[in-house]
């Protein structure tokens, strides 16, 4: 393995290239073997991917865009500008969310259950297909929830982009008729003025796995539980590295599958080995052998499977070469032994003939001859008498070419007997090996042993009269002998063989087994290859995508810190499978600690930001807009201030979009003066959702009060008590506002602020507070309100205090401006 993983790319190409062509291009230059290469990327790709690749029915093949395919799909900087609902979550009849697209700061707030975070789940559920929430190890409930209950019809969701500088609108889309499943769903993109296309064709899938602009609550909320490997993962989502995650996992799964199946014939060996040792045959005690030790013979097995037993001393083997003995027909021997008999009679037949006289002189010379040859001119060795000479020998050949014409019949009457006698004696051969051999006790070879030995005798070395006299019968005892023989060995085998058979199959099973398993045990470790280098990879990977947004997450981090002992140092995404976790360096007062044990829950979720928002806003993401859902939970006061500034910061370059059902985030950026657009969403009955732009509370105090001091539907004491108890609750706001903004503004802490306002627990006691800094000195309150607004200012003061305790007769409309000129000279 290479040390480095991903040496052929560039930390930048890193960072912003996608997983897959990151990976790919790693591999290129990695040197691992191709079988580990696809694993790889088929576990990157998909489960079904890489479950092909391991059976061996497909490769992998990378899907990573070109740089052509990546040209041609760059995309324009897209802003929000609408989000439509219908029959989706908390939302029944068609609600929409109107947005300016552009950078500026928009914040949606309402309580929980009024529909507002339907809008965020619709965005991201549009463009991205998933949504977070619902993701992960979420019951099935969270999905089966998906469908408003007040609605019978379709449900259809509509996220409206505005395209740098392209007119009208691109609309992303998806619907479902009633009674789809949520995966159901008919999907499309339509830019304005053309015709509708899949979503695939805008090319944004690598973007938004690498600028996902939608971070909801679950996904902060994973850094909550404690576990270090979910909040790994939450950040590798944050970081848009969830393939890496799955991918892991996807490996992981195949390796704890692979290694079941590499031990599952270890694990049955047993009960296979008992099976043998409860078998007789002889076959057992090979396969005992055979799977004995920790190296299996796989062939051998196999072949006593299908009943073979290749050992030539086994009585399986010894009957079955029993049952293959060849023994020549009683017709073919008594023909043989017939022709001896014909041969026979001509060689009697011409006896002391003159052939046959000369055939024996002809052989007679032709000895003297071969003498003479070899002892040229010596006497004849019979008689002594005349000299062996040269003339001899001439005179002799002559004599004996004369004899041989004449013996020639008789000659060839005796080469005809002895072929006839070669062919019995080629009849059959020596006895059989096997008949030597010890069968077992179910067979005795003895009768045909003994058959054959007298039968090859007589056939070997018995004259012809002898073969004529007793060849037919001794034949026929071998052939019964052995025909005997070879009817009880059969017999025997077929007994054998029925007995083998469930042995035979069990043997079968486990080779089958076997095999699988040493298949399992070899892709394991070309499955552990290929963990260990994306493992390796996918710290690299991780390491290059959050290396340039470090000096942004510090600079988050400290406008969230607000208030906060805890200084944050690297983060990093360490470890892998069981072991992955979040890495953070904290001190404490200047002293290292433990990030988890204490940071708190705002704290925690200040730290999502910090890495989501970096990611999110980086130059060469197309998505200009951000949506975040319910960011304020579990943060203190100080810390919400923080969040508005950052929000605020982010949003004069990005449209940043807030859901949020704490009110203390629009009361922040109200009292910071921050320029943000806020929504307030009601959900009534039947889930119709209601969306109006908010003004700030004092505002809406006074307007309320307007109104009702010009209708005609209630009675002149009603509107009396109403009016003039808005009109308090105008200066009750304006008098908190006064007072935070002073307060907060000289760095007294937020806790210490809220404190004190709710230690004021009347009107005056909040107007001394505002006014001379003091609760307590509520009898001084008249008089710095004369001094600062007149006597209009005293009187607006206790006929709001007074009116709310019985029916205002005064003028209802003055009494509301001068609250109004009251109230703004308070917040002024």
């Amino acid at each position: 393995m290479a040390d480095v993983p991903l040496r052929g790319m560039e930390t930048g190409a890193a960072a912003n290239a996608s997983v897959e062509d990151v990976i790919a291009s790693g591999l290129d230059g990695a040197g691992q073997p191709e079988s580990v290469s696809d694993l790889v990327l088929a576990a990157l790709l998909g489960e079904s991917e890489l479950a092909a690749v391991i059976d061996g029915t497909a490769a992998a093949v990378p899907a990573t865009a070109s740089a052509e395919a990546a040209a041609d799909h760059v995309a324009p900087e897209l802003y929000l500008q609408a989000i439509a609902v219908e029959g989706f979550r908390g939302i029944g009849a068609k609600a929409e969310l109107r947005l300016q697209p552009g950078p500026g700061l928009t914040v949606v707030a309402g309580r929980n259950g009024s529909g507002k975070s339907s809008f965020a789940e619709a965005a991201e559920l549009a463009l991205t297909g998933d949504n977070k929430r619902w993701s992960g190890d979420r019951s099935a409930v969270w999905r089966d929830g998906w469908r408003n209950l007040h609605t019978a019809g379709q449900t259809r969701i509509c996220a409206e982009l505005a395209a740098g500088a392209q007119p009208g609108v691109i609309k992303v889309v998806r619907e479902w008729p009633a009674g789809a499943r949520l995966d159901d769903a008919t999907s499309y993109l339509q830019a304005h003025g053309q015709a509708r296309q899949p979503l695939r064709a805008a090319g944004w899938t690598q973007q938004l796995e690498l600028f996902r602009p939608f971070l909801s609550y679950a996904e902060l909320g994973a850094l909550l539980n404690g576990r270090p490997s979910e909040m790994y993962d939450a950040i590798q989502a944050i970081l848009g590295l969830d393939q890496l995650v799955d991918a892991e996992k996807r490996l992981d799964a195949q390796r704890k599958r692979l290694d079941e199946a590499s031990k599952g014939a270890v694990r049955t060996l047993i009960d296979l080995r008992t099976r043998l040792a409860g078998s007789s045959d002889d076959r057992a005690r090979l396969a005992e052998r055979a799977v004995a030790g920790r190296n299996f013979d796989l062939d051998a097995i196999e072949s006593l499977a299908v009943g073979a037993d290749d050992s030539p001393e086994s009585a399986i083997s010894l009957l079955s070469q029993i049952v293959a003995i060849e023994v020549p027909s009683a017709d073919t021997v008594a023909t043989a032994i017939e022709e001896v008999r014909h041969a026979a009679e001509r060689v009697a037949s011409l006896a002391d003939t003159p052939a046959e006289d000369a055939r024996r002189l002809a052989g007679l010379l032709a000895a003297a001859l071969d003498h003479q040859a070899s002892h040229p001119d010596e006497a004849c060795p019979v008689c002594g008498g005349r000299a062996l000479d040269t003339a001899w020998a001439e005179a002799t050949r002559a004599e004996i070419t004369r004899l041989q014409r004449l013996a020639h019949d008789a000659q060839e009457t005796r080469t005809d007997l002895a072929a006839a006698l070669a062919a019995v004696r080629g009849l059959t051969g020596p006895v059989p090996q096997v008949l030597l051999a010890d069968p077992g006790s179910e067979v005795d070879p003895a009768s045909a042993r003994t058959a054959w030995q007298s039968w090859a005798e007589l056939a070997g070395s018995g004259t012809a009269e002898q073969l004529m006299a007793t060849g037919a019968d001794q034949f026929a005892a071998v052939a019964d002998s052995v025909g005997e023989l070879q009817s009880g060995a059969a017999a025997v085998l077929a007994r054998r063989s029925e007995a083998w058979q469930p042995v035979a199959a069990a043997l079968a099973a486990w080779a089958e087994q076997a095999r699988a398993s040493e298949r399992a045990a070899a892709k394991l470790a070309e499955v552990r290859q290929a963990i260990t280098w994306l493992r390796q990879a996918g710290q690299e990977i991780r390491d290059a995508r959050m290396a340039p947004f470090t000096q942004m997450s510090a600079e988050v981090w400290s406008m969230l810190r607000q208030e906060s002992n805890v200084d944050l140092g690297p983060i990093r995404l360490v470890g892998a499978a069981t072991s992955r976790k979040l890495s953070l360096d904290v001190t404490v007062d200047g002293v290292d600690g433990a990030a988890l044990s204490v940071m708190s829950q705002g704290e925690l979720h200040a730290l999502g930001l910090a890495l989501f928002l970096p990611r999110a806003t980086a130059q060469e993401s197309p998505f200009r807009f951000i949506v975040i859902d319910d960011p304020v939970q579990a943060m203190d006061p100080a810390k919400v201030d923080g969040l508005a500034r950052l929000l605020s910061r982010v949003a004069s370059e990005r449209q940043v979009v807030v859901f949020t059902h704490d009110d203390r985030l629009p009361e922040a950026i109200r009292r910071l003066q921050l320029p943000a657009t806020i929504w307030e969403v009601v959900r009534r009955e039947q889930s119709v959702v209601e969306l109006t732009k908010s003004e700030d509370p004092v505002s809406r105090y006074l307007d309320d009060a307007r109104a009702l001091a010009l209708t005609t539907e209630l009675s002149e004491d009603a509107k009396g008590v109403v009016v003039a108890g808005f009109c308090r609750s105008a200066l009750e706001a304006a008098c908190q506002a006064a007072i935070r903004a002073r307060l907060i503004g000289r760095g007294v802490r937020h806790s210490d602020v809220e404190q004190a306002l709710t230690k004021a627990s009347t009107l005056r006691m909040l107007m001394a507070l505002a006014l001379l800094k003091d609760a307590e000195r509520g009898q001084d309150v008249d008089g710095e309100l004369r001094k600062r607004f007149g006597q209009a200012g005293v009187n607006a003061l206790a006929a709001a205090n007074a009116g709310t305790h019985g029916a205002y007769r005064g003028a209802l409309k003055a009494l509301v401006n001068d609250v109004e000129r009251l109230a703004g000279g308070l917040r002024a």
